[in-house]
Order: C-alpha cells, then sequence, then structure tokens
C-alpha cells in the first residue's frame, strides 16, 4: 500500500467521516479546518466479479480478501502512526462505528486497531472509495485476453471506444492521472487521423 494526503473539498472529507448523530458530524465538519485525513492506496490483489440478475442487469460483487483486508489493517494502523507522530491530538477511522484515540490521553494504537477489527472491514463497515477505476476493460493485442484493442475500440462492437483508467492491465498501484491521459490523448489522436481520412 502507499500513502496520500492532500488537501481536500468538505463534501469530499464528509464522506469519509464516521456517522454517529448529527451533533458529532457537526462537530467533525466544523473542525475540517483542522483536520487531516491520509488515504490508503491499497492495491488489492484479488478482484471481484460482475455477473447478470434474472433480469439481465449487472451485479458488481466485490468483498476485500483476506489477504488485501490484512494489508488495509497494515496501512490503518501505519497511518495512525504517522500522524500520532506529527502530533494529532485525535486518530479516528473511516468506518461507521466511531474508531479513535487520543494519544497520550484515551486509548492507543493497539486498542485502536483491535477496534477497527471489531467494527469490521466489510461493506457497510468501513468506507472505502475508488477514484481511479482500472482493469475492467483492458486493451491489448488479442480478443481472449482483453476488451478492446491497442487502439481502444472493443472488440465486440465497432466504433465503441475506451480511452481511461479501465484500459490498464490491472491496478497501477499509483495515482494513474498521466497515464490515463496519455492513453487517452493518443488513442483519440489516432481516432481523430481516422476519422479526418474517411
Amino acid at each position: 500500500m502507499k500513502y496520500e494526503t492532500t488537501a481536500l473539498h468538505p463534501c469530499l472529507y464528509s464522506a469519509f467521516l464516521p456517522w454517529r448523530d448529527p451533533m458529532q458530524h457537526r462537530e467533525l465538519l466544523a473542525a475540517l479546518p483542522r483536520l487531516v485525513g491520509i488515504g490508503i492506496l491499497l492495491r488489492d490483489r484479488d478482484a471481484g466479479f460482475v455477473q447478470l440478475d434474472a433480469q439481465g442487469e449487472p451485479v458488481v460483487r466485490y468483498a476485500l480478501s483476506r489477504f488485501d483486508r490484512e494489508h488495509m489493517r497494515a496501512g490503518l494502523a501505519g497511518a495512525a502512526q504517522i500522524l500520532e507522530t506529527a502530533g494529532a491530538r485525535r486518530i479516528f477511522s473511516s468506518q461507521t462505528k466511531w474508531v479513535a484515540y487520543e494519544p497520550g490521553r484515551a486509548g492507543n494504537l493497539q486498542q485502536f486497531c483491535r477496534d477497527a477489527d471489531a467494527c469490521g472491514w466489510s461493506a457497510g463497515r468501513c468506507v472505502y472509495y475508488s477514484f481511479h477505476l482500472m482493469g475492467s476493460a483492458r486493451l491489448g493485442g488479442s480478443p481472449k485476453t482483453s476488451a478492446t484493442n491497442p487502439d481502444g475500440e472493443t472488440w465486440e462492437a465497432r466504433n465503441l471506444y475506451v480511452m481511461d483508467g479501465s484500459s490498464f492491465p490491472c491496478s497501477s498501484g499509483v495515482n494513474p492521472m498521466i497515464s490515463i491521459e496519455a492513453i487517452a490523448h493518443r488513442n483519440a489522436s489516432r481516432l481523430a487521423d481516422r476519422l479526418a481520412s474517411s
């Protein structure tokens, strides 16, 4: 895993804040000028899947595997250590239950991790986000191993193009913004040339 921290808009922070009641949520939002979040970028090893339901609609199934959950737990412990070393007065997780401690005053890192385990790591227990989905419509040289050709056109439907992070072969494990831009620029330029010549 990797750690990332950045200035976030209040609407993004509020999505990660645990919700116990309106008063606590208001208190946390009021504290935003003095809060910092650490994102745990997990390059998950194990995948989910998509299947069709009885009506033919796609249904996504994904849960952290035990392997990936252990990495997420280690990431939470490491992020808490970073915050504690930086002088944080209160450290809390993005789990749906209030999982927190106040270094040197109330609780400790070990209890924090045990409380996180007790809350759980599954859907509805911890807030997870994916800002750059990668690898769900990979490009490649064969319809047997990829969803699109190297120019991003799908094998199954002509003139349908994929030009974003889903064209990656798998998750990069790092912020993919520039790589996504490069793939989109390359394939959009090729498409523009093709359209101009037809």
